[in-house]
């Protein structure tokens, strides 16, 4: 992992783009209400490229740990995780009491099955599992007024999804800058409707390469330049490009 933000990629793509002038200087924060849809716009590709970097490159797309809880409410037996969260760590700990609330043996739809009367499931929660119809974290009992504002720590793996200034990009600083130029490019590509092919090409096949550490491929674009040559972005057709 590198140190770069999502604010120095932001910051890198604008001023290459021209929408940063030394004159201007670079923002300090993600919000600005003269330049908000050029932001939006980089953030959005940003994403975009990081995604179309690992489907070129040999490595999996990654994730990282992180730690969040939640918070016991009297008769509120669902709550939400994680917005980034990829993939649930069981058991949630209450690190202040010595308990834990583990996954329910057979997931939501067992314990649905088990529970032919859910209301009569009161006190303290020992299982649960994530409601498939909305995400929600379900507990195996209803907190009651002695149970609430326990607090329950859980592991979790995000997503690679940058949006916050300080989020930093799952590669090294050297494929960060190697990124820069093919960024900016997908930024010409979505807001001008152009875009420098080679100078796309030539940048993400470095990137890819440096993540790799593969061999560069002649051409990242190999796969469906031969589909539509006249047209070598067909791809990005369709994706607010």
């Amino acid at each position: 992992m590198g140190t770069k933000t999502l604010l120095n990629g932001v910051n890198s793509v604008l001023r290459r783009v021209n929408i940063l002038t030394g004159d201007t200087g670079e923002l300090d924060s993600l919000t600005s209400s003269p330049r908000q849809v050029f932001i939006d716009t980089a953030v959005q590709v940003w994403n975009e490229a990081v995604i179309e970097l690992y489907s070129a490159s040999s490595k999996a797309l990654p994730t990282s740990v992180a730690e969040s809880s939640i918070t016991l409410v009297a008769g509120d037996r669902d709550y939400a995780l994680a917005s980034n969260l990829v993939r649930l760590y069981f058991p949630l700990n209450d690190e202040t009491n010595g308990r834990s609330i583990s996954e329910y043996p057979g997931g939501f739809m067992q314990m649905r099955s088990d529970q032919d009367l859910p209301n009569n499931y009161t006190g303290i929660p020992y299982f649960a599992a994530i409601r498939p119809t909305d995400g929600l974290l379900y507990l195996s009992e209803i907190p009651q007024a002695s149970e609430a504002g326990l607090v329950y720590k859980y592991i979790f793996d995000k997503s690679i999804t940058v949006s916050a200034a300080s989020d930093t990009f799952p590669f090294s600083d050297q494929v960060f800058e190697a990124m820069i130029p093919a960024v900016s490019e997908l930024w010409r590509r979505s807001r001008n409707r152009m875009v420098d092919a080679q100078t796309l090409q030539r940048a993400m096949g470095t990137a890819s390469r440096m993540l790799s550490e593969d061999k560069m491929r002649p051409s990242w674009f190999s796969d469906f330049i031969v589909r539509n040559p006249s047209d070598p972005f067909s791809r990005y057709s369709g994706r607010g490009y």
